[in-house]
């Protein structure tokens, strides 16, 4: 009979990697926080109420890990510019990605942790509004206007780096 942790963690490990790399554009800080989401939850799991899911009650834990990691580190991820073309070049360098991309996930960045998470959760991870509310402590209501807000802050960033480019 196999352990239901590593179950857990198999199931989970990419879902809750990505939510992270894209909150932090930076694969070792997001394996380091996917380590301590799980740590966590395995410490917590007895305490696990079904509730929601066990993708969103992990998402949950992963978010915040990761504001607990901001805060620690006076790290809001609003970038200054030079920070941002650092993170740009080694992006390059690293993963070769599109162009676009590199914009997609800079815009990412430049937004508050609150609208980037509204994002990542609901247009990447495709999760409802119900598992969002959830993993953010807030009504369905403002998610769906922070959700609102979120996406025209980012066509307001894309659209400056762009013209910038």
């Amino acid at each position: 009979m196999s352990d239901p942790r590593i179950e857990l963690y198999e199931t989970y490990k990419n879902a809750i990697f990505l939510y992270l790399y894209r909150s932090t554009l930076n694969q070792h800080i997001a394996e380091d926080l996917t380590q301590d989401t799980f740590l966590k939850a395995f410490q917590s799991l007895s305490s696990f109420r079904s509730e929601s899911s066990l993708k969103t009650w992990l998402l949950k834990i992963a978010r915040n890990t990761y504001i607990n990691y901001s805060k620690k580190k006076q790290n809001k991820m609003e970038f200054q510019s030079d920070l941002i073309d650092q993170q740009w070049s080694e992006q390059q360098n690293l993963y070769k990605r599109s162009e676009d991309q590199q914009v997609i996930e800079l815009t990412l960045l430049r937004l508050p942790e609150n609208y980037r998470t509204y994002i990542i959760l609901r247009d990447v991870n495709d999760l409802t509004y119900e598992e969002v509310a959830v993993i953010t402590n807030e009504s369905i209501g403002q998610v769906k206007v922070g959700l609102y807000r979120a996406r025209k802050r980012f066509r307001e960033i894309y659209r400056e780096m762009e013209d910038g480019e």
